[in-house]
């Protein structure tokens, strides 16, 4: 109970807060159709196998895991923050964009495409995502903020995966990508309200932590 009650007395500065749902919401949107996206390739997409499923997820690994390193390199040695900002905000607009291109595929090479896109969008978005968020945690909740982005998103991906599921079973697979870029445009809305954080700034977090007040 203690722990409960230590929860909704927390106090997030609100790029920390935009941060985290920023990020519970492109997980857990994502989850409402990655445990059933073999289904649509093979049911939607003309003379898809098994074998595209696994190229799909093998470009979109590969793009990210690589690019990511050039990345983020490159976001270290540039001063102020606004590389880090921009850096995420592309990356979260490819990402917006990637459900609503899925919804109109309709061959494998669109679809390969398509996730050369969502790799590229992860390869900018993450690294930008963790350095912002690394710098603008509260210095002595740490562990319990990054804890709280990890169960945020544990329990939307738990939720998500279910609701996806049932959505995919009575509605289809076009409401279910819907949701997904619904997910990920909220996400890139709530990026946009916190510019003013990250433009002109220093890369010290500790200058601008700012508690809401209660």
């Amino acid at each position: 109970m203690t722990i409960i009650r230590n929860l909704f007395r927390e106090k997030l500065n609100p790029v920390t807060r935009n941060l985290l749902i920023l990020n519970i919401l492109n997980i857990s949107g994502w989850a409402f159709v990655n445990p059933i996206f073999a289904i649509f390739v093979l049911n939607r997409i003309e003379a898809a196998t098994i074998k595209t499923v696994g190229m799909l997820y093998f470009l979109y690994w590969i793009i990210k895991a690589i690019l990511q390193l050039f990345i983020s390199d490159y976001l270290d040695r540039v001063k102020g923050e606004a590389d880090d900002f921009f850096a995420l905000l592309v990356g979260q607009f490819l990402n917006t964009l990637v459900p609503i291109l899925l919804m109109f595929a309709h061959n494998v090479l669109e679809v390969y495409i398509i996730f050369i896109i969502y790799g590229i969008g992860d390869a900018m978005a993450v690294p930008s995502w963790n350095s912002l968020f690394t710098r603008h945690i509260n210095q002595k909740r740490i562990s319990f903020e990054w804890a709280l982005n990890s169960t945020g998103f544990n329990l939307g991906s738990a939720f998500a995966i279910l609701a996806g599921s049932s959505l995919a079973t009575l509605f289809g697979f076009p409401i279910v990508f819907f949701v997904v870029f619904l997910c990920q445009l909220i996400g890139l809305i709530l990026l946009v309200l916190i510019r003013h954080h990250f433009i002109g700034k220093k890369k010290e977090a500790i200058d601008y932590f700012v508690t809401l007040k209660s």
